[in-house]
């Protein structure tokens, strides 16, 4: 795929992405702000700033939609009342659902016609959302709900109260709750897949940043909502929450290494230094916690979550915008995308509130309806960065496997060229070794020669003694045949020989062709036996034939004879036999097979016997003349009548070699003009 055909992919993935987080975040946002079918959220009509004594209600109210803000904190410490409607339902369905997400510390009571109903209890760290279900007595009549905040202290997130029947509200709660625990399991996934990827490949530390992250807001989104609050002690929640929050500022930590992995560049280890900071810095909330109690967890969440966490937010946007200035990939913009459109959302969701800006405005009161409504908008703006962090892994995976794919190739490219080498350095030594062979092999009849002649020019031997003439003519033979060989098989190679190809009955070929070396290796001490083609060979009046020059098919056969002899101890047997190979229908061929019982050939020494020049272990030991060319005069032959020669088989009892021709059936005696 072209890389603006895979860019266009990833954008694509990155809007469908974004728009289904949008998706999923909207109901938690929705449910803060419009009533769902069968509860009703209850609506503040008035309010009172002020303390009132124990056991009293406020006696002068003011109308809730022109509530103060206090923004020069007048009013801070004082006791907030909010009165609402409380309307009569039925018997069975007067309940009440009060969620609570409390930053600061405060208490809320709530009450229906001066009688308590609900009293928050102190026992979980700040961030958290707590939720409770009460009933209230039902007469038939609507009631006044009051709500009392104390002390307060310009409520930073807020409370909402619900009315309805025990089931209606169950529902209301489990719609709340299920987007959280959707996503704390799909981040879940990609915490594990995540994981699975830095074990297929150990070099990518960013997918052990990303498993981090990953799992701490899973824990995060798992234990925002108050359910899991009610399978503990309540003495134990404390505890409980003080660990969560040390995972929270574990996330912001792995979050800030996946920046650097990214966006990394020369001089940037301060980013990397920076989450380990922000590491070292949850350590020491939990030793001040466990030093001097929960007003040290209090101090030490309250500076991270009002400054310190908006200030590494600022900072990271502004190396982010370095990055994209420096580079613009397809990975850094994707990054860039999550989280403008996470700070979007933080920062659209405390706009909303009253908030101008990432930082806590100073004496600011949040209604219950603009605090979930900003924890809404928030989790929209999240999930989309989340979105975009799972594209991110989906573009590394895709590079990973690009690069696997490219390493594959480049280790089978250096396989072949190792091979290539390997086999360069081998034609290298068989060429520094040629010049010592051949000098050699032709060194002993030329020595064989002068000495005869020098004998006879000193008188020593009578000249033109036929013996010692004989000799002088067996060795001058022996060089020629040698010179021949190496131009043959230049020739051979070159292309330079003409081949004179006729249709050869293949049976009387090969009779006459065994009689004549069987009288040979009789007069030499050798068993020579032969089995010709059977009678089935003829098929339907036709015969067996082959498409080749007669002498080169000759000159092969007597080559591998003549190794056979060489190889075979006197009194050995050796034997030729031919058969027709129809293992493939259509593709026939005559096959001879030449079988000795001699040494056989090393293992290590098969692959190589057939590269000019060669000369086996025990061709060496037992000084057999030969330059090494025989074998692959062979092969050329071979390849030129779109044959094969080959070692079939080799082992301490001998050796079998096979030659190959493709058959023809023929009518003999007509015969085919045809070229190779």
């Amino acid at each position: 795929m072209s890389r603006p055909g895979a860019l266009r992919l990833v954008w694509i993935a990155v809007a469908i992405l974004t728009v289904s987080s949008v998706l999923f975040a909207a109901p938690t946002h929705a449910g803060a702000s419009e009533s769902r079918p069968g509860a009703a959220r209850i609506v503040w009509d008035s309010y009172y700033y002020g303390d009132v004594p124990e056991g009293q209600n406020p006696e002068e109210w003011r109308p809730f939609a022109a509530i103060d803000s206090d923004r020069e904190g007048a009013q801070s410490g004082k006791e907030l009342w909010l009165k609402a409607r409380l309307p009569y339902l039925s018997d069975s369905a007067n309940q009440l659902l009060i969620y609570s997400y409390v930053i600061k510390p405060y208490q809320i009571a709530l009450f229906a016609d001066g009688r308590p109903l609900f009293s928050s209890q102190k026992s979980l760290p700040p961030g958290f959302i707590s939720w409770k279900m009460v009933a209230y007595d039902a007469d038939a009549s609507d009631k006044i709900l009051l709500a009392r905040i104390s002390p307060h202290r310009n409520l930073d997130k807020g409370f909402e109260v619900w009315s309805g029947s025990s089931s209606e509200l169950a529902l209301k709660l489990l719609r709340t709750e299920a987007s959280m625990w959707a996503g704390a399991i799909v981040l879940a996934l990609l915490c594990a897949i995540s994981f699975i990827f830095y074990l297929l490949n150990r070099s990518q530390a960013l997918f052990v940043y990303f498993a981090v992250f990953f799992a701490s807001i899973a824990i995060d989104l798992a234990v925002l909502w108050g359910s899991w609050q009610y399978a503990f002690h309540p003495a134990s929640l404390m505890t409980w929450g003080s660990l969560i929050h040390l995972n929270w500022y574990i996330g912001h930590a792995s979050g800030i290494l996946v920046t650097h992995s990214i966006v990394a560049a020369k001089g940037s280890k301060w980013i990397r230094n920076i989450g380990y900071a922000v590491m070292l810095y949850g350590i020491a909330a939990i030793a001040g916690w466990l030093t001097f109690g929960e007003r040290a967890q209090l101090l030490f969440y309250q500076l991270f979550y009002d400054y310190i966490s908006p200030g590494l937010l600022l900072i990271l946007i502004v190396v982010l915008i370095r990055a994209l200035r420096r580079r613009k990939d397809a990975e850094i913009r994707v990054f860039a995308v999550g989280n403008v459109l996470f700070v979007g959302g933080l920062a659209f969701g405390r706009a909303l509130s009253g908030q101008l800006g990432l930082f806590p405005s100073k004496q600011t009161l949040l209604t219950s309806q603009q605090a979930f409504a900003q924890i809404g908008w928030t989790f929209i703006g999240f999930g989309g960065a989340l979105c975009c962090l799972g594209t991110i892994i989906i573009m590394r995976l895709l590079h990973m496997t690009r690069l696997r794919s490219t390493n594959a190739a480049l280790q089978k490219v250096n396989g072949e060229l190792q091979n290539a080498n390997e086999k360069l350095a081998r034609i290298d030594d068989i060429r520094s070794n040629m010049y010592s062979e051949v000098s050699h092999e032709l060194n002993t009849p030329i020595t064989a020669i002068k000495g005869y002649v020098q004998l006879m020019l000193n008188g020593t031997i009578p000249p033109g003694e036929p013996r010692y003439l004989q000799v002088i003519h067996d060795k001058t033979v022996v060089m020629e045949r040698m010179v021949d060989d190496m131009l043959e098989i230049a020739r051979l190679e070159n292309k330079h020989i003409k081949f004179d190809f006729e249709l050869l009955p293949f049976s009387d070929f090969f009779a006459r062709l065994c009689s004549k070396v069987q009288l040979d290796m009789l007069e030499q001490g050798f068993a020579f036996q032969w089995t010709p083609l059977s009678e089935e060979s003829e098929r339907s009046g036709r015969i067996a034939a082959i498409y080749a020059d007669r002498m080169r098919v000759e000159q092969v056969v007597i080559n591998v004879l003549s190794n056979a002899r060489k190889f075979t101890p006197p009194g050995g047997v050796i034997r030729m036999v031919a058969t027709i190979d129809d293992a493939e229908p259509m593709q026939e061929k005559l096959v001879i097979r030449i079988s000795d019982s001699g040494c056989g050939i090393g293992r290590e020494e098969q692959e190589h016997i057939f590269e000019r020049y060669y000369r086996g272990q025990s061709a060496k030991t037992s000084e057999a003349a030969g330059t090494g060319l025989g074998l692959t005069i062979c092969r050329e032959i071979m390849s030129a009548h779109r044959g094969e020669i080959g070692l079939e088989s080799s082992s301490d009892c001998g050796s079998t070699f096979y030659i190959c021709f493709p058959l023809r059936l023929t009518d003999w005696p007509e015969q085919e003009e045809e070229a190779v």
